[in-house]
């Protein structure tokens, strides 16, 4: 009997000592468990900051992003503006240059006309297409003496190289009272099978004669028609002079 007691008084004292050592365990279970807690709301608190940070630098980036569209549009709109102003400013030089460009031929015509017919003191009349000077003598001479006096003004008998030319000598023959014939720089050069050549060494590259009177060895102009006649040297004439250099 005292045996079975002493075995239950032993039993007892183990399952005490189990106890308190299964108390402790859990004491210190929680203390690690407070641990890992604490550990774990320290971990959340340091990515929710660092969650907060991002979340500004999204937002200051938007904040960014949207001040440079604003800025993007504005540049794009000063520039539209500016290719606005550009395209105006064209159209007014182009508009301009098309009104000076008129004016300009228009001047040139006027002048050309005006130059046609301007005189000096001594009786001179300017032709700007041909750069030359002419000049109507009212006086009957021969073609050699004519020529020679043409010559003493340091010019020849007046050649003609196209339509507007002799249109031109005609109103200047014209400038003498009633029908006249005039003798003309051109005669016949017996030493190239008789072929008309101008006394100044131009080229015969125009000629207006009137129809069947070209048989004869010099030529002369008619005031009334401006057409081409041709007689003999010796007949005396009144004549036109013509001078390419400047006076």
């Amino acid at each position: 009997m005292r045996f079975i007691l002493l075995i239950l008084i032993l039993a007892l004292i183990s399952v005490g000592f189990a106890g308190n050592q299964t108390q402790q365990e859990l004491v210190e279970a929680r203390g690690k468990i407070c641990g890992l807690e604490t550990e774990i709301q320290c971990e959340q608190k340091k990515r929710n900051d660092e969650f907060t940070k991002i979340n500004s630098k999204i937002s200051q980036s938007d904040d960014r992003s949207t001040k440079i569209g604003a800025e993007l549009k504005e540049i794009d709109s000063k520039v539209a503006e500016m290719s606005r102003k550009i395209a105006k400013l064209e159209a007014e030089l182009q508009f301009e240059r098309e009104n000076k460009t008129a004016e300009i031929v228009k001047l040139r015509a006027d002048l050309n006309r005006t130059m046609t017919w301007v005189l000096d003191l001594n009786g001179w009349s300017y032709l700007a297409k041909t750069a030359s000077w002419y000049k109507v003598i009212d006086q009957g001479m021969t073609f050699e003496r004519a020529e020679a006096y043409c010559a003493s003004r340091k010019s020849h008998l007046v050649s003609i190289h196209r339509q507007e030319e002799n249109d031109f000598v005609q109103k200047l023959a014209k400038t003498v009272p009633s029908n006249r014939l005039f003798w003309i720089g051109l005669e016949r050069n017996p030493n190239e099978g008789n072929a008309f050549q101008w006394t100044d060494g131009s080229s015969v590259d125009f000629t207006n004669w009137y129809p069947g009177h070209d048989s004869s060895t010099h030529a002369l102009l008619g005031s009334g028609g401006g057409n081409w006649f041709s007689l003999f040297d010796t007949n005396q004439l009144r004549f036109i002079c013509k001078r390419s250099s400047q006076f």
